[in-house]
């Protein structure tokens, strides 16, 4: 009787044990949204393909991938680097899991310092390629008074910062960059960059 009891108490403790464990982990281990470890982020959107340059703060050597994207390991889609403090990702637009809504292109970034495991002072960040803007027309003039039109569209690219766990709504940034024009690039307490050499950015946010 009494090793009856014994085990139904040890089993009472194992199951109370885990409770109290699964409590502690989803009240303190949020990760959240980071703006630590690094210097910029850079977007360049193109035709084929969004292109994006990380630059961190100290060496690393984690891993850098496209949101939903951990375990194919896509060469597109996942980089492993040995160590370094610069970094480049070209996205397609057509594939790593880049939603489209019209011409509209975005997908989600992953700066992630373990290999294996996602841990507080990661980062995510939202990419946004705006190719639906309405075309701007240029008439010019040329010696013989004939006229001539030269039609471009316009594009927004953006960048925000999110809550690096999956689960967490893309919607919340917790800062947020925008440019009318090809390339824009966050910079951590500075806001925004535009040393790509292209049109002025706005919009940004941090709380």
């Amino acid at each position: 009787m009494r090793s009856i009891l014994l085990l139904a108490f040890l089993a009472n403790a194992k199951l109370g044990g885990a409770e109290i464990w699964q409590q502690d982990l989803s009240k303190d281990m949020r990760i959240g949204a980071s703006t630590e470890g690094y210097d910029r982020v850079g977007l360049r959107c193109g035709v084929e393909k969004m292109t994006v340059e990380f630059k961190t703060t100290e060496d690393f050597s984690g891993v850098i991938y496209t949101q939903g994207n951990f375990y194919s390991r896509e060469p597109s889609c996942f980089l492993d680097p040995v160590r370094g403090r610069s970094f480049t990702m070209s996205i397609p637009l057509h594939k790593c899991d880049t939603e489209k809504d019209g011409d509209k292109y975005s997908n989600v970034v992953v700066i992630q310092h373990d290999d294996e495991l996602l841990t507080p002072g990661d980062a995510a960040f939202t990419l946004e390629c705006d190719f639906s803007k309405p075309r701007d027309r240029t008439v010019t003039a040329d010696l013989n008074g004939s006229k001539k039109s030269r039609s471009s569209r316009s594009t927004r690219s953006s960048i925000g910062l999110i809550d690096v766990d999956p689960g967490s709504d893309r919607k919340k940034r917790s800062a947020y960059v925008e440019s009318y024009g090809d390339e824009v690039a966050l910079v951590p307490r500075q806001g925004y960059s535009t040393d790509f050499g292209t049109r002025e950015a706005s919009g940004v946010l941090f709380h």
